[in-house]
């Protein structure tokens, strides 16, 4: 690994170990578990399952995606797969009507959410979580100054 990459793993608030087969850690959200939770820069919401928030209409441009009244600050705990290792999440949920039909140029928001279509053991930490924080990845097997992996990690 290079030096680099090491001085920054140094620095990391949160290390997850994660599921050696599905690469998964624990999020509890609302008093409920997601045991397959992942961050995944691919995707371009934050997908978990809310029902205190509506979902937006279906003839909006934003259909089934979260339209809370206003922003939401919320937050959630993450805890690595078999470790008793935890980190908070701040993040927000906006009206992805508002975001969606007032930003046409734009293609990547901090704060949209939705349902998340795999079902309700899945947290994922899409794009946004992305926003203001480094994440990092260690490969199964491969050792580094945080431990080895496998376990993903951010600050």
């Amino acid at each position: 690994m290079p030096v680099e990459c090491d001085r920054a793993l140094d620095l990391l608030n949160t290390v997850l170990q994660v599921d050696g087969i599905t690469g998964s850690f624990i999020t509890v959200f609302n008093a409920q578990s997601y045991s397959l939770s992942l961050f995944d820069s691919g995707s371009s919401a934050l997908f978990f399952s809310d029902g205190t928030t509506p979902t937006c209409p279906a003839n909006s441009v934003a259909p089934g995606y979260y339209c809370p009244a206003s922003v939401q600050t919320l937050s959630a705990t993450v805890q690595g797969a078999g470790t008793a290792v935890t980190g908070a999440v701040a993040f927000s949920i906006a009206n992805a009507v508002a975001l969606l039909g007032n930003n046409t140029t734009f293609y990547a928001f901090q704060n949209l959410g939705a349902p998340n279509p795999l079902g309700s053991s899945y947290f994922t930490w899409g794009l946004p979580f992305f926003f203001g924080h480094d994440v990092f990845v260690a490969i199964e097997g491969q050792s580094t100054s945080s431990g080895p992996g496998p376990f993903e990690a951010y600050r």
